[in-house]
């Protein structure tokens, strides 16, 4: 009887360590506002990440596979939620990826963010790209306003298809490189391989990054640096952008932001700027306060105002929104 129950505990032991070496995640937020974009005359209830991509849901598996070794998987799907619809025609629209953790960094195969993106151009703006005040993508990414509040960049991928990354972490240095298959099948019109390879490196209050990317044409290409610094009071960002279109045309931008914590509440604010030749000058200002329930429920209030003379010929240059997310 004593051997029988020895026998079952060493198996409930066993059981619970496999358990232990192998994991999957479920994540995601859903993030609703009432919201008047700019560049439009509708006021609507809408995503309030619909600048940055629209709610979404998750999951993250790892398994250890002992000396240093994991296998990963990824897999992120986004949605409108105030529709239920997706947010795009590709179902895993944020990622889908299979990758081996090793004691000499970490591989990725699949469809997934490039380095220059996720390491610099979305670690700058306070509001990460989301809600009617980001200032992301006009600052960092060169983006053009169009109607109804659209803004797309005119150089930079978000993410590639067909693809293969490399990162490592030493340190407090990270260090990010990807390549994907030929142009044609990343959106451009040459043979070229879409290549990006980014750094960051933090230390206490201190991060800078820089990243090089060179998307999907013959001429496009461009390169970031930005940095932030968090003081007992704020945390104060700023970034700048250089680069060419498809076209040929060159292209700079630059954005400073700043949060500001009081109590429940983070305040933030953003200006972003670019200038992209034959195009013109596109600038916006971004305001929020923010109010945190817990760590993931927050309610939030903004308001934005886009200039320059990119955008000479739009109405409506303000916008505005006041919304609920909800993270879990």
């Amino acid at each position: 009887m004593n051997k029988s129950l020895i026998a079952l505990a060493a198996l409930g032991a066993f059981a619970g360590a496999a358990q232990a070496q192998s994991s999957v995640t479920v994540y995601g937020f859903i993030d609703q506002s009432m919201t008047k974009p700019y560049a439009s005359e509708d006021k609507m209830i809408a995503d309030g990440s619909f600048y940055g991509g629209g709610s979404r849901l998750g999951f993250r598996g790892v398994e250890d596979l002992g000396n240093g070794y994991k296998a990963t998987f990824g897999l992120e799907h986004r949605l409108n939620a105030d529709t239920g619809n997706q947010n795009n025609a590709t179902f895993w629209r944020g990622y889908s990826t299979v990758g081996l953790v090793t004691p000499f960094g970490a591989v990725n195969l699949g469809y997934q963010y490039v380095p220059a993106f996720t390491m610099i151009q979305n670690q700058i703006d306070p509001f990460g790209g989301e809600t009617v005040a980001q200032g992301r993508e006009v600052g960092f990414r060169y983006g053009v306003v169009g109607a109804g509040g659209s803004t797309a960049s005119a150089i930079y991928k978000t993410r590639v298809v067909d693809s293969v990354r490399y990162d490592l972490s030493v340190a407090g240095f990270n260090l990010g490189v990807s390549v994907a298959e030929s142009a044609s099948n990343n959106g451009g019109v040459s043979d070229k391989k879409p290549f990006s390879i980014a750094g960051n490196y933090a230390a206490g209050p201190f991060w800078i990054g820089v990243g090089y990317e060179n998307p999907a044409d013959a001429d496009d290409k461009g390169w970031n640096i930005g940095g932030r610094y968090t003081f007992s009071f704020a945390t104060f960002a700023a970034g700048y952008t250089k680069g060419t279109t498809a076209a040929g045309a060159d292209a700079k931008g630059w954005l400073v932001g700043a949060t500001v914590p009081l109590g429940a509440f983070d305040l933030k604010g953003v200006y972003a700027t670019n200038d992209i030749d034959g195009i013109g000058e596109t600038k916006k200002v971004g305001l929020g306060a923010h109010y945190n329930f817990s760590k993931r429920t927050k309610i939030y209030a903004d308001v934005a105002k886009i200039g320059g003379s990119a955008t000479s010929a739009l109405d409506n240059k303000t916008g505005y929104d006041l919304g609920l997310k909800h993270t879990f």
